[in-house]
């Protein structure tokens, strides 16, 4: 057994994928393949089993995987401070982000940190809900992450970074499509659709409809299934949803804003999260900081102010970005 059949077996638990584990190891799946058979060859136990094109944790490899990981983190560790001791800025960053900021805010973050610190430290992003988001960061899945802030986290520490306005979508085909900023007595009548209650944004929302006495549908995760809705509905269904980089693939939605008497322009905000006691090697202590003075090039994050949508790239997972 060596160290590096460790950090194989630790990237193939996370990804589950032997192609996509090869890949962000810079190693060949066959290569790969035989590291983690002669690891289990040694161990006595079979580690993994298929699961179609995946493959998952046998119940050895669960338990297993507890120990590699601790060992590996406390290795890392180590290896961060020596690094410090030479003033070194390097290692790799694992973040964890909303989707909403993945095309925009996120890579122009990305961007001007590294061209502040240089192009050492690499970042693996990779995807979720805010509630998973927080269940990964307090699992030690991510270094940092990026979510909706959830009340009762002590042991966390939320930084707001960015704020999306509340606006209503509704297909160009409306009568209120020409509007430029609407009442929420002007959603009266209508078919509302608006994010399921039990998640951060979605206790926001809850609390606004309230409120106001609206009749909404609180059925949905995300801008791009409510997007996907309003797009090809009748004219008399909106959504009441935030202004994301998940409604540009919709060519025939108009986003108007709210009258800001009712609700707030910055109406949902995004954290940037970590653990407060935990230790941080220097990159992601140079990070967190660069984050926190960080300001959004203007342009970068969607405003109903143009409402024009072109085609958006998929959100995908940035190495080394």
């Amino acid at each position: 057994m060596n160290l590096s059949q460790l950090y194989y077996f630790r990237k193939l638990s996370e990804l589950q994928h032997y192609t996509k584990a090869a890949k962000e190891l810079y190693i060949t799946q066959p290569a790969l393949s035989d590291a983690i058979r002669s690891l289990e060859k040694e161990l006595g136990v079979p580690l993994f089993q298929r699961e179609g094109r995946n493959v998952k944790l046998t119940r050895y490899g669960k338990e297993f995987s507890a120990y590699v990981h601790d060992a590996l983190r406390e290795l890392d560790k180590g290896i961060a401070i020596m690094h410090e001791y030479t003033g070194k800025l390097a290692g790799e960053l694992a973040v964890g982000a909303l989707y909403t900021i993945t095309g925009d805010y996120l890579p122009a973050l990305i961007r001007a940190y590294h061209d502040n610190f240089g192009e050492a430290v690499k970042f693996r992003v990779s995807q979720g809900f805010s509630l998973d988001l927080i269940e990964g960061l307090k699992d030690d899945k991510y270094d940092v992450i990026f979510a909706a802030k959830k009340e009762g986290e002590s042991s966390l520490c939320f930084e707001p970074v960015v704020a999306h306005q509340l606006v209503v979508a509704v297909s160009k085909q409306s009568p209120l499509a020409f509007r430029r900023v609407l009442q929420l007595e002007d959603l009266k009548g209508m078919q509302v659709y608006t994010y399921r209650t039990g998640t951060p944004i979605g206790d926001e929302v809850d609390k606004l409809v309230t409120r106001y006495g609206l009749q909404v549908h609180q059925d949905y995760d995300d801008e791009i299934t409510m997007g996907g809705m309003i797009s090809t509905a009748p004219p008399n269904y909106c959504a009441l949803l935030t202004n994301t980089i998940g409604l540009k693939p919709f060519n025939n939605l108009a986003a108007i804003a709210i009258d800001e008497n009712e609700v707030p322009r910055e109406f949902h905000s995004v954290y940037m999260v970590y653990k407060k006691e935990e230790f941080k090697n220097r990159a992601l202590e140079s990070f967190i900081d660069f984050t926190g003075g960080f300001v959004c090039p203007k342009g970068v994050l969607p405003d109903t102010d143009n409402q024009d949508s072109g085609p958006a790239s998929p959100p995908s997972d940035i190495i080394g970005l």
